[in-house]
């Protein structure tokens, strides 16, 4: 095997271990991007977990060779300006992995995208990848290279292909392998964001959120010296994009997490000057409810509907043969049920499962609320958005 598979081969084989850790969101992108670079040339790196029904970052991301400076550019072109390999065709498209250079003929300088990070920094070659699972995407990637007349090898991208299902249904499990120890702690917080995405206030309470936040980007606040979450300027950044396209619902909606497992729910709306033209975005942060998280509970433990009817009736003290009542099923099916939720969740009994699936990952009303969304897990937050 020539050395350039040999070194591929172990990194998938690397991947797939982490993979299997249950690491926590933000170990398992810094402990997968540390792969991703050792196995190939890559001058910048941006890798993100995702919310999959919006495809915002929740919080978690590392950047490396990526100067501030691109960050704006790089999310207004993604939402504004038509272009190649946006990550929201990719997340849609058969193969969810794309070379510029592949894409443009071998024309990259059809991208306004490249066009204008050229600008900014040494960015010849681009690949970019979506994290999938389930067919809804939990990750996000792009990698640039320098100094070159053409785009990533056929069997850089066939590697980043193989590892992207698997960092997919890691990044989708990650989110439930390490719920917050507790509640919230406090609540909603707001922020005026700029059109030039320079925070101009925020209160007491949106100040912490922001230093809860893992982000990806620190951007840096000159006008109050404080740094702003690039989470919270690209939800603004969308919202701005979205009235400009005269979209009808013009608010952003999408959810982000904390270092300690908190879910939250970003919404960005812009605010209108006397003449009617967009100003400022209005950014409000809040702990999630508890039918905004279930949805993605569901699909990260992939439970089917039934298998949801089971535990939710467990979740409620009924035993085995209740449940068969109730649910119109035999004992046995109850049981081959139970014994597929238990694997998926991780457990050997009841009180583990009740223990993992509703008091760890919220508090209040999640049992009925994973109910509800059993039927439709992408509803919560992208009917809104």
């Amino acid at each position: 095997m020539p050395a350039t598979s040999l070194r591929f081969a172990r990194a998938v084989r690397r991947i797939d271990t982490l993979a299997a850790e249950q690491l926590p969101t933000q170990r398992l992108i810094e402990a997968v991007a540390d792969e991703l670079r050792a196995a190939m040339p890559v001058d910048a790196l941006v890798m993100a977990a995702t919310d999959p029904d919006t495809l915002l970052g929740l919080g978690a991301g590392v950047a490396h060779g990526m100067p501030h400076a691109v960050c704006q550019p790089l999310w207004e072109y993604e939402f504004e300006v038509p272009d190649f390999n946006k990550f929201g065709d990719l997340a849609r498209a058969p193969r969810r992995v794309a070379d510029l250079h592949a894409a443009t003929g071998g024309r990259p300088q059809r991208s306004a995208r490249w066009r204008e990070l050229r600008t900014l920094m040494d960015a010849d070659a681009e690949l970019r990848a979506t994290f999938t699972a389930g067919g809804r995407g939990w990750g996000l990637l792009h990698l640039n290279r320098a100094g070159t007349t053409r785009g990533f090898g056929a069997e850089e991208v066939a590697f980043v292909e193989t590892i992207a299902p698997v960092v997919g249904r890691a990044l989708r499990a990650s989110l439930v392998s390490h719920p917050a120890p507790g509640g919230a702690g406090r609540g909603p917080g707001m922020a005026i964001v700029d059109s030039d995405n320079r925070l101009v206030s925020a209160s007491p309470e949106a100040w912490a959120w922001f230093e809860d936040l893992e982000s990806l980007y620190r951007l840096p606040g000159r006008a109050l010296g404080r740094d702003l979450p690039s989470e919270v300027m690209v939800a603004a950044q969308e919202a701005r994009a979205r009235a400009a396209a005269g979209v009808t619902a013009t608010a952003t909606r999408t959810r982000a997490r904390t270092r300690s497992g908190v879910w939250l729910l970003i919404h960005a709306s812009c605010l209108h000057d006397a003449d009617g033209a967009a100003a400022h975005a209005a950014v409000v942060i809040e702990p999630a409810k508890a039918s905004e998280v279930a949805p993605l509970i569901v699909e990260a433990y992939e439970l089917t509907p039934r298998e949801v009817d089971v535990t939710r009736a467990l979740a409620r003290g009924l035993t085995t043969n209740e449940i068969a009542r109730e649910l119109h099923l035999s004992r046995y099916t109850v049981q081959d049920h139970l014994k597929s939720v238990y694997e998926k969740a991780g457990v050997s009994s009841r009180g583990e499962l009740v223990a993992k699936m509703f008091a760890d990952h919220y508090h209040d009303g999640l049992a009925g609320a994973i109910h509800d969304a059993a039927g439709a897990p992408a509803a919560a937050v992208g009917a809104a958005a």
